[in-house]
């Protein structure tokens, strides 16, 4: 199983010259199975290229096949679902998982983002490829030889927000976004669903010394303390703040790997960066 991210900043796109080794598309991760199987974390702007790459596959030929595990319905985590041409290409078939709310469906919510009041596609029936939405639950499913466990990690009932966990031989990625651990249940739940995974990807847009207005998110200290409980073994820091600049993420994450390596825990820390391949 290997991962590669294609959006690693949160809230909204972040061009300009201080942001372009991380990357500045929002959220938006690809995990691929042995056998060929493609599984999408999120459709941020980061969706946009990822679906240019496709498409040089058989995704041009209309023969591509796609799932799509959607943790919420924020802007940052959908946006980029309508634009890519593999979205648009007859024989392309996109399975599409994620969370319904008090407010609607998911496939209502991506209906509404299509309206012609925001964009020329003029709803999900004008898209070529076949798509089809499954509300999540808590039941496991597969997509060829991965595994996918889904986890409901927050109390809003207008944005119920999900993770993920893909599981193939024996190894597992997590991910985690848009959790705030405002309680002891939330906490243990996160734990046992992290507990020994190979690889977690967890929001961190801040720390915990830094006074910002709070958008529900977790911080840096919270995904490391996480990842130590759970015994994870590589952490991959997510949802950079649109502020964080490239050169400032290096010393963050130089800051928490020394401190990590004086107090003797044993974790690997990264912070995700655009485009890079990850083994798992």
């Amino acid at each position: 199983m290997k991962l590669q991210f294609w959006g690693v900043r949160g809230y909204v796109p972040t061009p300009g010259a201080e942001y372009l080794r991380y990357g500045g598309n929002t959220c938006c991760t690809l995990v691929c199975g042995a056998n060929g199987e493609l599984v999408v974390l999120d459709t941020g702007t980061g969706f946009c290229q990822l679906g240019d790459t496709l498409m040089q596959r058989e995704f041009r030929q209309g023969r591509g096949e796609l799932t799509l595990l959607i943790t919420h319905t924020y802007w940052d985590h959908i946006l980029g679902l309508p634009f890519p041409g593999l979205v648009h290409t007859p024989g392309n078939r996109l399975q599409i998982h994620g969370p319904d709310s008090t407010l609607g469906s998911l496939e209502m919510t991506y209906d509404g983002m299509l309206s012609p009041v925001y964009s020329p596609v003029y709803g999900l029936a004008h898209i070529g490829a076949t798509h089809s939405f499954q509300p999540i639950s808590t039941e496991p499913f597969t997509v060829g030889g991965l595994t996918v466990r889904a986890l409901p990690l927050s109390r809003r009932k207008h944005s119920p927000i999900w993770a993920y966990r893909v599981e193939e031989n024996g190894r597992a990625v997590v991910y985690i976004t848009d959790v705030r651990y405002t309680d002891d249940q939330i906490w243990k739940q996160a734990l046992g669903f992290a507990s020994g995974a190979s690889v977690l990807i967890h929001s961190a847009p801040y720390t915990r010394s830094e006074h910002v207005q709070d958008y529900g998110h977790s911080r840096v200290e919270d995904a490391l303390d996480l990842a130590v409980e759970a015994n994870v073994g590589r952490l991959f820091l997510y949802h950079h703040a649109p502020t964080r600049t490239d050169d400032q993420l290096d010393a963050l994450v130089a800051r928490y790997r020394a401190s990590l390596a004086s107090d003797r825990r044993p974790l690997e820390l990264h912070a995700a960066c655009e485009g890079d391949l990850i083994t798992v």
